[in-house]
This record gives C-alpha cells, sequence and structure tokens, in this order.
C-alpha cells in the first residue's frame, strides 16, 4: 500500500521538494557571495601593484670641469675657488694659505712668511705689521727671496693687492713677473716698466713722478701703496695708488700693448729690503686647460673630489607664539603728554 501510495502523490510531493531545495540553495548562495570589500580585494589581486616596483633612479649628471674645480679648489690654488661667468677669483688671508697656491725660495737670512703669526720679532711686526690697517696681511717678504705660482694664468687676469715698505734704499730691488713660461715671461721691476722676453722689449713710464728710483717716492706710510696689474684685449697697464688729501687715486704708471702672451705663472723675486702684501686677490679667466691636467693628477692619486656636499635640511620653525610689535594704529599715550 505504502509504496503504490507514494508514486500516486509523486507530482504533489516532488514540486514541493524542488521548491524548497531551489530556495535553500539561493539563501545559500546569498550567504557565501563575496561583499564589496571582497570583491575589491579579489579584484585588485587580479591587477598587478604598480607600486610594487619602485622607478629607478635618474642617473646624475656627471660634473662639469668648472665644478669639479670649485669643489677641488683648495688643491688647485690653495684657498677656495669662485667661479661665475667662466672667470675666476682666489683671495689669500695670511694664515698659511700662500704657501698652498705658491713655491716659495730664500736667499742668505731672507725668507717669505706666508703665516704671520711666524713673525715672531717684536721690532720686525712692529715695522711691517702693526699699525697696518687698510687691508689683511698676506705675507711678508724679509731681506731676499723669491716665489713662483703653481697654476696658470691666461691672457686676462687682474692682480691687486697693497704693498707696505718701511725701509727702501737704492740697493732695493724688485721684479714681479707674470706669465712666466721657462724663457718666455713679462716682468716689471717696481712697477715703473715692463719687458717682454718674447720680443726683448722694454717700456718705461713716462710720468715723470715715478720715472726716478722707488725708494724716492714709495709712500714709506704704515699704509703702503695699492697695486693694480691688468692685462686684457691686447693691454698690458700697472696702476699704484697716491694719496690725493685723504683719498686715494689710482693712476696708470705704465702700460703697453702684448700680443696674447701665452699662460703662465706669476711671482715675485726681492733682495736689499723688506715689505707686507696684504689683500692679495687674483681674478682671471678660467684656466680650463691647466686645472684638467691638474685634476687628472688629483684623480690618479685618488684625491679628487667628486661629489657635491649634500644640502642640509631647514631647521624646523621656533615653537611657541610669534613675538608682536608695538601697536602703531593707537596714539602712544606718553608721546601725546609730551605734547
Amino acid at each position: 500500500m505504502f509504496p503504490s501510495r507514494f508514486f500516486r502523490n509523486f507530482g504533489v510531493a516532488g514540486r514541493g521538494t524542488v521548491v524548497f531545495s531551489l530556495s535553500f540553495l539561493f539563501i545559500l548562495a546569498l550567504l557565501c557571495a563575496p561583499g564589496p570589500r571582497e570583491q575589491a580585494a579579489w579584484a585588485a589581486q587580479g591587477k598587478p601593484d604598480k607600486r610594487a616596483k619602485p622607478k629607478p633612479k635618474a642617473k646624475a649628471k656627471p660634473l662639469t670641469v668648472e665644478q669639479l674645480a670649485e669643489l677641488n679648489g683648495v688643491a688647485l690654488f690653495g684657498v677656495p675657488l669662485k667661479l661665475n661667468k667662466g672667470r675666476f677669483t682666489v683671495i689669500y688671508p695670511g694664515a698659511g694659505e700662500f704657501d698652498k697656491g705658491f713655491v716659495s725660495r730664500s736667499f742668505g737670512r731672507g725668507r717669505v712668511f706666508s703665516k704671520i703669526a711666524d713673525v715672531k720679532n717684536v721690532s720686525h711686526r712692529k715695522l711691517l705689521i702693526d699699525g697696518h690697517s687698510k687691508g689683511k696681511a698676506t705675507l711678508v717678504g724679509f731681506l731676499a727671496g723669491s716665489t713662483l705660482s703653481r697654476f696658470d694664468l691666461v691672457d686676462d687676469y687682474k692682480i691687486s693687492f697693497r704693498m707696505r715698505i718701511p725701509k727702501l734704499g737704492a740697493g732695493g730691488r724688485f721684479a714681479f713677473l707674470l706669465n712666466h713660461q721657462g724663457g718666455s715671461f713679462v716682468q716689471t721691476n717696481f712697477f715703473q716698466d715692463i719687458i717682454i722676453a718674447a720680443t726683448k722689449t722694454k717700456v718705461r713710464t713716462k710720468d715723470k713722478r715715478f720715472a726716478s728710483p722707488a725708494y724716492r717716492w714709495f709712500d714709506k706710510g704704515p699704509q703702503g701703496m695699492p697695486v693694480v696689474i691688468v692685462c686684457k684685449g691686447g693691454k698690458l697697464s700697472i696702476s699704484i695708488g697716491v694719496l690725493n688729501g685723504k683719498k686715494e687715486e689710482m693712476i696708470e704708471v705704465v702700460a703697453t700693448e702684448v700680443m696674447e702672451p701665452p699662460p703662465g705663472k706669476i711671482g715675485f723675486n726681492f733682495q736689499g729690503f723688506s715689505f707686507l702684501i696684504s689683500s692679495l686677490r687674483i681674478d682671471g679667466k678660467f684656466p680650463r686647460a691647466w686645472c684638467e691636467k691638474e685634476m687628472a693628477v688629483l684623480r690618479k692619486a685618488g684625491k679628487l673630489v667628486t661629489k657635491m656636499p649634500e644640502k642640509k635640511a631647514p631647521l624646523p620653525p621656533l615653537k611657541g607664539p610669534a613675538k608682536k610689535g608695538p601697536d602703531l594704529s593707537k596714539p602712544d599715550p606718553e608721546a601725546e603728554d609730551e605734547l
């Protein structure tokens, strides 16, 4: 009886069972379906993460010859180097820097002091250094000696300094050398003349005030005399400063045309007197060829600086309320009382 009843009611029972099964599956599907967050996570898993791989850093540009020269200025010139539009500037104070940029020699008891503190003799200091207030001391030349720069100058430069000579007699000798290269050089003796070795020419000053020996006109006061030597545009000129009342007037003593002298060193030699040079400054066209040659030597020795210094982070602002100034929009009661 049971089996026949079951089959007889199969359509009704089966339809209900199917409906129940579909409803159960639908509810189960809703429960198992991922939410928005899970869908986003799955979608993200399917896509490559662009931030996962860092972008390669751009290669730093190689430093120029000028930048390398500035970084290695002390090794090349003895002092920091300043460059601007193809021209360089070096200034020598009196703490031993002169010997780093020049090679000095002494004769007999003579000597060149590039470190002013080394002048221990009280009488020498009083005679040469004390009382000199115009310019910072660079070197002291004592009795006899010579010096020559380690670097070259090209045909466009300006050399300026102040020279103090407390005692100068007829036997004193001083020659300033320019563009010195072997047997080729330009020379001036006490800034009165210009001698060009290559052409064997000599030009003397036409100014009668400076035509006589230097011991007759050189200012022996504590401030000495300023000297400026300029080579530019095919002309070499030498000027000195002369007091005109309380003001110093620069006067061109001697000048001549020069046919682009070759690059060379500068320096001087002296005998028979002592002197002080202060505020030595050299401006000129950047000696690129010489710098490249010297930096190659530094590179080979592993002493060439090739990295720019890192920039320091700016200091954080000070904490606390900003200080307020006086309120100028309101009248000052004390000022009103005075009126």
